[in-house]
């Protein structure tokens, strides 16, 4: 009775949640006004095998993601995220380059969350932010880099690093959306 409760407001947290920033496959996909953002996370150590413990139905979209919640202004998370702090995230797979639409103007990534249990309860990790994202009027497509998390294993973050991995994602972004747009390096920066 009580993973059936769980599965149901699981899938009921899933249909009131705001809409993500929309992966992109296509230059074509972006309108005027509208920049590809280009970036990875990772941790270090990666997500061992039962790290996540995620069951029921619709609940293999939260495997091995992190939502980086952003927002246009900087501010502090609050310790329980509310729906209305998830709109404008971004889902990014673990250790893989996203390639997601933006508004063309400076936002801000206010932290991080990983859902380690979905099912009998729900628990996640929470990562830091503190980061700007500086896109302007204009842009087209803006590599931000690969934000890098240090953990240890009860997920306390030991550190934090923007990398530059640009000639990476150039070659990964030529590939995926061809050479007519040039992809600008903005590595995002620490708000403090």
């Amino acid at each position: 009775m009580i993973r059936a409760l769980a599965l149901l407001l699981a899938f009921a947290l899933a249909a009131c949640v705001p809409p993500q920033r929309a992966p992109v496959d296509s230059a074509q996909s972006v309108g005027s006004g509208d920049t590809v953002l280009v970036g990875r996370v990772e941790l270090v150590p990666p997500l061992r095998k039962g790290e996540q413990r995620l069951r029921g139905m619709g609940t293999a979209t939260y495997e091995n993601k992190m939502y980086l919640l952003t927002g246009e202004r900087m501010r502090q998370l609050p310790a329980d995220p509310a729906l209305a702090d998830f709109a404008d995230r971004i889902e990014a797979t673990l250790g893989s380059t996203f390639f997601v639409r933006s508004r063309s103007a400076p936002f801000y990534i206010l932290g991080g969350i990983v859902f380690l249990e979905i099912g009998t309860g729900t628990s996640r990790a929470r990562f830091p932010g503190g980061l700007r994202v500086a896109l302007k009027q204009g842009d087209r497509a803006v590599y931000i880099g690969t934000l890098r998390y240090h953990r240890d294993e009860f997920f306390e973050i030991t550190r934090m690093a923007v990398v530059d991995e640009y000639s990476a994602a150039d070659a990964e972004f030529r590939k995926k959306f061809g050479s007519g747009v040039p992809l600008r390096k903005a590595l995002m920066t620490p708000t403090k």
